[in-house]
């Protein structure tokens, strides 16, 4: 009970502490485009002390699009790129889905009293929160040191490689590995689900959007961020399902499908890195591509300008003279 209502003090503490943070960040924003405004106001009046006109400049702002679901999921299935970034988020939350229900079967097997469960996962919440803050902060030296195809296919083999240690030493079964060391294993392995997808999954996923357009960047990152993630749970938690329902034995025990079930976390992890690759030809063509040299045009535009400009002078020039000579 105690811990309960300490937790709900903290939790109350913290959300008064977003909405403070929100409502200061808002009231600079809105400080700064005051500034801004005023600023540009100054400097029209300015201007028209200056030169005695007045200029009038009116902006249309095309409205917004609002798309369905249907429309921003039939964008995404024309684009390879996008489709590509959807299978990322989509195979990431199938390998989640699929390693967690198992290494909390083991969990609740080897402490079943709900205090000794409460205070594993809060050791285990501390370890990601640490360990994810150390690898934010190297993350950017990652990104230099391997690029974003090499930081990209991080998560997946590291996740790969453990769920398959994962896998392996709930099959062999307590004679041969103790139960203990198979939740260790499980419990470095979903540390690293969650810290790979905070420091860098997330981080490359959204750079991935960068090279493409900006009609494709609004359409396909709400399909992918709807469907991709919800989807993804959806399927692993359906295959969980359906495999303990066909293996599970008569006890119906999520450990008697691991062998299935690392059989189907493998396949997720091939997807994965072939769209992280299918990506990674993106980023090299983008890097590739020779870069335009415009200085031409540019001096071409500016001596149509000078051009405008001195038979504008010589039009109005000659309306003096003319007047003058009237009025001679």
């Amino acid at each position: 009970g105690s811990t309960l209502k300490s937790l709900a003090v903290i939790k109350a503490v913290v959300c008064l502490g977003i909405i403070g943070i929100y409502r200061h960040v808002y009231a600079m924003a809105e400080a700064r485009d005051r500034k801004e405004r005023t600023k540009q106001s100054l400097s029209t009046i300015r201007g028209i002390e200056r030169t005695g006109k007045v200029e009038i400049t009116m902006k249309f702002k095309k409205p917004k699009q609002k798309l369905t679901l249907k429309e921003s999921a039939k964008e995404l299935m024309a684009s390879r790129e996008l489709k590509a970034i959807a299978m990322m988020v989509f195979c990431y939350n199938v390998c989640v889905e699929l390693t967690e229900v198992l290494w909390k079967a083991l969990l609740r097997k080897t402490y079943p009293s709900k205090s000794s469960y409460m205070a594993y996962m809060a050791r285990f919440s501390q370890t990601v929160g640490v360990v994810a803050f150390l690898l934010q902060l190297a993350t950017s030296e990652i990104l230099n040191i391997f690029g974003w195809k090499g930081t990209a296919m991080i998560p997946p083999v590291t996740m790969g490689l453990l769920a398959v240690a994962f896998f392996g030493a709930v099959m062999a079964g307590e004679e041969q590995i103790p139960l203990a060391q198979a939740l260790l294993i499980g419990t470095v392995q979903n540390v690293a689900n969650k810290v790979t997808k905070y420091s860098l999954f997330d981080p490359c996923k959204e750079m991935a959007y960068i090279p493409l357009g900006p009609e494709a960047k609004v359409k396909g990152k709400a399909a992918i961020d709807v469907l991709g993630a919800r989807l993804g749970r959806s399927m692993g938690s359906a295959t969980q399902q359906l495999l303990v329902f066909l293996v599970g034995g008569t006890s119906g025990s999520i450990m008697n499908c691991a062998p299935y079930l690392g059989a189907c976390y493998v396949t997720a992890i091939a997807a994965w890195s072939n769209a992280v690759s299918v990506l990674g030809r993106l980023f090299d063509n983008t890097d590739s591509m020779p870069k335009v040299d415009n200085s031409e045009k540019l001096e071409k535009i500016g001596e149509a300008i000078t051009i405008i400009k001195s038979i504008e002078d010589a039009k109005r020039e000659k309306k003096v003279d003319t007047k003058k000579s009237r009025q001679k």
